[in-house]
């Protein structure tokens, strides 16, 4: 393979998405735990958060309950003992869960710092086993072989990774290839991860229009959107989770790899036809 300089550069949108991709490919098999990890410590704090602000109201209404009591001379003290003592051992459990809360966030600071350190490598690139944990984060399985095969397709330098050089130029070629010959299945997955903008692991409408209409325009952009996101044929959309309606990398494979091998029949029909 022979390596070339892209013409007509991307949007500066465009680019700064496919940048954001290569960074978080780049050594993904070291950083996926950590990543998934933080996630859920994430979710575990903001789950704090909530149940904070609801004891934060209930403690509001104790305050308020025993201030009635204290106006009516003490005429419900039953009443106040018991709120005193439910208040009391609410208070043991939000000191507990405060504990708990000290130790995921020196967790989460830990696993941030191990982060800055893989992706301040001098060096940065994406390696097999990093192709391979992506893929599995997205859901889809593969083959070693398979695995090797996306690699060949992006490797130009022929030296078992890739390098931003290398997964720029291949972008590139794919976006601009209307034969369904350029190889595209290391392609698929990174236009994928574009589009998915926020990890979430599924692509949705608006992320999907907000990428192609600088690219294509308005008439090829309601075109790609139909094909992935309606139904087989040309069926109409259906707009079902957030954002106006999702896919996952399984749909969206499927659809892709489709549709290069329209494009690659057409191709070929057409040359049969001329001879």
């Amino acid at each position: 393979m022979t390596q070339s300089t892209p013409s007509n550069p991307l949007a500066p949108k465009e680019m700064k998405e496919l940048k954001r991709v290569y960074d978080q490919l780049c050594y993904f098999a070291d950083k996926a735990h950590s990543l998934q990890r933080l996630k859920n410590i994430q979710a575990a704090l903001d789950e704090h958060q909530q149940s904070m602000a609801s004891s934060m109201r209930r403690r509001g209404m104790y305050d308020a309950s025993f201030t009635d009591d204290d106006e009516r001379g003490g005429g419900a003290t039953g009443s106040s003992s018991m709120q005193t003592s439910s208040f009391q051992n609410g208070r043991g459990k939000e000191q507990e869960q405060d504990v708990k809360i000290a130790d995921l966030q020196k967790e989460q600071k830990e696993l941030k710092k191990k982060l800055a350190d893989i992706r301040s490598r001098t060096v940065q690139h994406i390696r097999p086993q990093d192709t391979a944990a992506a893929l599995k984060a997205l859901g889809k399985r593969t083959t070693k072989r398979e695995v090797q095969d996306m690699m060949w397709e992006v490797d130009e330098k022929l030296d078992g990774v890739i390098d931003w050089d290398e997964f720029h130029l291949n972008f590139e070629r794919n976006i601009r290839d209307d034969s369904g010959l350029e190889p595209a299945s290391f392609y698929h997955m990174v236009q994928f991860m574009i589009y998915d903008n926020d990890n979430n692991g599924f692509v949705s409408i608006d992320e999907t229009m907000n990428m192609l209409y600088a690219r294509v325009g308005r008439e090829q952009m309601e075109t790609t959107i139909t094909k992935l996101f309606g139904g087989d044929d040309g069926a109409p959309i259906k707009e079902v989770g957030h954002q106006g309606g999702e896919i996952d990398f399984e749909r969206y494979w499927e659809v892709a790899v489709r549709e290069q091998t329209k494009n690659l029949d057409k191709v070929v029909s057409e040359k049969l036809g001329k001879r």
